[in-house]
């Protein structure tokens, strides 16, 4: 039986109370939130919660529920690694019965106390078996609902690792929570993204206090600087350095039987597929282990763990003992693997990445028998990386998918149909540097930074000359000349900022910095400077091109950029090939590079643009209804729950850069319940959103989104677009290309009224033209808005 720590104790109460206040709300699809950090215990908490509300719901008098069924959900397998947990949990208790959906019964619904473990890949696919319709009528559905009829039971939905609910099938998933209606969502994370005003928060010192999770980290200590170049990489260098520190540790763990464990992580954390530069990295990694220090899969030293490349001694890593000593993996490896000896890791970031993640983090945050050790350097994890900045943020896992909201439309709410605009363009040209570029940018160069060209052969050069002597003489004053040329190219680079003599590249990355493994930001205070060598220059030299193409397709267009750089180098500076990326990445001449550069394309596009064909707009037609779910990018919304309740979508959230008059407007309407069956606020870009056609002041074809689109109780759609007085120079456009598309309607019996809306500070009125203007300097003449006219 599993002793409870105090902040487990803590936690399980808090969430039992206020679980059993929301099974006596009527409403359904409540959220809890349980914000807990990596460690911490969450899967035995939430298991000892399901267990005491089983075993306190029947004599429970302040609870109108009785009895519960239990839906946990988890991305990937770790549904599985749950399930058996729970399994192990329950084996002497029996309160609950951990099922899959196989072991259900399917005549009856769940019963209660049953837990039924499903992971989202399972359910959130058009073709899923287990939502697909079948002869035996056995699907997740039609288990809820003979669960909730049948066994007049609540479900509640346990959402695990609640953060990857908000990746890229956030959509199709959030549709799965719909269909199955539960009563309570308890949403589970170390990195929550749900706002809720029900939520449980363990404090990540609470947990060390307990000594549950190391006291720390250490980021790159004992980095030292090193000026000149090495027949190691940075990355090899890194390398031995964290195989010195997980060798140290090793000593430290010998008497407790412990073998501590390297973790080497690959630049792309965000995807299984391997990229050309992990495939890189992996081999570097694997060859300098296996030759320096005999550490290979072969000998049971390495593990490797990849989407498509996994070794065999992967089952009893996670064993204390475990005769692997370093594990080489992408981000298969991040959704619950728990190995407590992982100790030290070492972990390559994408070019001027500033950013860790928690859950990258917490792999080596766990202490191997939950409690610390008397030699202190055992209570830490350890660090490596390239990541090279003055600030490191420590953010929320979100496996780099954008944090994702989401809202539904409210039940039965009576949706409108509108015609809906967007446009297509014919006859671009292909987005691409081409061969005219070169010339451009020598071009730019000569100008910009006052080069000469070097003539090095004339036509006379290739002729013989009968005169040996004065031939030699010819040579010896045209390589002066020469010489001449290129002591005034470089002269003239040395006024722009451009030096040419650069030695080596130094890159600086963070060392001896402690870290917390909570989210925030860390300033870097401490640096080692390492020597990069050739292989390694060139690799950064590609990617600042890569960089650098502007809007241009970049797998196109670098090496054209590459190209021109080292060709204009060698015949303007001489400087050669070998030495073309020292002198770009030089810390001094980057921003020079990058600016000519960036004329150049300028110079460029306008080029392609006199060359090319016209480019045409075409408007295409589609249809637009308050959609039944709308996605929102979390960083870029704010909640409004308890404050706007009419909205056509529930929750509201609204953008954090929308203007003062959208504010005001949203919340006018929200207070016209008695006028306003429902209010929607559109969206300002994609075929997705509702728009209108409209030639902006500059002849050019666009498409206006119009703020605000409101269903009257009477019937009447209003289409309102949000200003301020003269804040915009195409709202007469705008305002008169809407008042086409209305009329448009007349014959179709469809009442609908718009324009620019302007607030009058002086009486708080909304005006609206209702007519063709010329400007919105003065609103005199203008209709106030009175909804209930309308």
């Amino acid at each position: 039986m599993i002793e409870l720590r105090d902040y487990q104790k803590k936690a399980v109460r808090e969430l039992k109370q206020k679980m059993i206040d929301m099974l006596n709300d009527f409403e359904d699809r409540q959220k809890l939130i349980f914000k807990a950090p990596t460690g911490a215990g969450k899967t035995v908490m939430v298991s000892t919660l399901l267990d005491e509300l089983t075993r306190d719901l029947p004599m429970n008098g302040q609870c109108r529920y009785s009895r519960v069924a239990w839906v946990w959900i988890a991305p990937n397998k770790l549904h599985q690694q749950s399930y058996r947990s729970m399994r192990n949990f329950f084996s002497e208790r029996r309160s609950l019965r951990p099922v899959m959906f196989d072991e259900c019964d399917h005549v009856d619904g769940l019963h209660p106390g049953d837990v039924l473990f499903l992971n989202w890949e399972s359910i959130n696919k058009d073709n899923a078996v287990m939502i697909r319709d079948n002869e035996q009528n056995r699907t997740l559905y039609e288990l809820i609902r003979k669960t909730k009829i049948e066994q007049h039971l609540p479900v509640v939905v346990i959402i695990d690792e609640e953060h990857m609910f908000a990746g890229r099938n956030a959509k199709k998933s959030e549709m799965v929570l719909q269909a199955i209606q539960p009563h309570i969502e308890l949403r589970v994370s170390a990195t929550p993204v749900t706002q809720s005003y029900h939520a449980v928060l363990v404090k990540r010192q609470d947990v060390i206090n307990e000594e549950m999770i190391k006291k720390g980290i250490e980021l790159n200590p004992n980095v030292k600087s090193s000026k000149e170049q090495s027949e190691l990489t940075v990355n090899q260098r890194l390398l031995k350095k964290a195989l010195d520190k997980r060798k140290e540790l090793a000593e430290a763990y010998k008497e407790y039987g412990i073998n501590p464990l390297l973790l080497i992580q690959l630049p792309n954390d965000s995807s299984e597929s391997m990229s050309s530069k992990d495939k890189t990295i992996a081999e570097e990694m694997q060859a300098y282990l296996e030759q320096v220090c005999d550490i290979s899969v072969a000998n049971g030293r390495l593990a490797v763990w990849l989407s498509k490349d996994k070794s065999p001694n992967l089952q009893n890593i996670t064993h204390s003992d475990d005769i692997t000593e370093v594990l080489l993996f992408k981000q298969a490896i991040a959704l619950g693997w728990d190995c407590p000896r992982a100790s030290v890791l070492l972990i390559f970031r994408e070019l001027q990445s500033m950013t860790f993640t928690t859950q990258t983090v917490g792999r080596i945050l766990r202490m191997p028998e939950q409690h610390f050790y008397k030699n202190d350097i055992l209570n830490y994890g350890y660090v490596y990386t390239d990541l090279s900045a003055d600030m490191i943020s420590i953010v929320g896992d979100d496996m780099n998918y954008i944090s994702t909201l989401y809202a539904n439309r409210k039940k039965d709410l009576p949706n409108i149909t509108l015609r809906s605009y967007y446009t297509d363009k014919h006859g671009a040209t292909r987005n691409r540097l081409g061969s005219q570029f070169r010339s451009i940018f020598y071009k730019t160069m000569e100008r910009e930074w006052e080069q000469n060209p070097l003539l090095l052969f004339s036509a006379e050069d290739f002729f013989e000359d009968d005169g040996e002597t004065e031939g030699a003489d010819e040579a010896k004053k045209k390589e002066a000349d020469m010489d001449a040329k290129i002591k005034l190219n470089r002269y003239n680079a040395k006024r722009h900022g451009v030096q040419t003599d650069v030695s080596r590249i130094l890159v600086a990355i963070p060392k001896d910095t402690p870290l917390t493994g909570d989210s925030g930001i860390v300033e870097i205070t401490d640096k080692a400077r390492l020597a990069l060598n050739a292989s390694e220059l060139q690799n950064l030299f590609t990617l600042f091109c890569r960089k650098n193409v502007g809007g241009f397709s970049k797998f196109d267009s670098t090496p054209v950029l590459q190209g021109a750089i080292e060709s204009a180098l060698e015949e303007y500076l001489q400087v050669f090939s070998m030495d073309v990326p020292k002198v770009v990445l030089y810390h001094q001449n980057r921003p020079r590079f990058e600016e000519l550069i960036r004329k150049a394309l300028v110079t460029y596009e306008a080029t392609l643009k006199r060359n090319a064909k016209e480019v045409t707009m075409e408007y295409q037609q589609s249809v637009w209804q308050v959609p039944e779910t709308r996605l929102y990018n979390a960083a870029m919304v704010r909640t409004t729950e308890g404050e706007i309740f009419n909205h056509a979508l529930y929750p509201y959230f609204e953008q954090i850069t929308a203007s003062r008059p959208e504010q005001e407007f949203a919340r006018w309407l929200d207070d016209k319940m008695e006028y306003v069956e429902w209010w929607y606020k559109n969206g300002d870009e994609g075929k997705q959103h509702f728009a209108v056609p409209y030639t902006d002041s500059g002849s050019r074809k666009r498409c206006f989104y119009v703020d605000f689109i409101v269903r009257l109780k009477s019937g009447t759609i209003c289409l309102f677009d949000t200003k301020t007085k003269g804040s915009d120079a195409d709202a007469p456009e705008k305002n008169n290309a809407l008042l086409d598309y209305i009329s448009s309607y007349q014959s179709t019996g469809k009442k609908i009224v718009g324009g620019v809306l302007i607030k009058d500070e002086g009486t708080s009125n909304w005006y609206y033209p209702g007519g063709v203007i010329e400007n919105t300097d003065n609103i005199d003449g203008w209709s106030a808005l009175h909804l209930e006219t309308l």
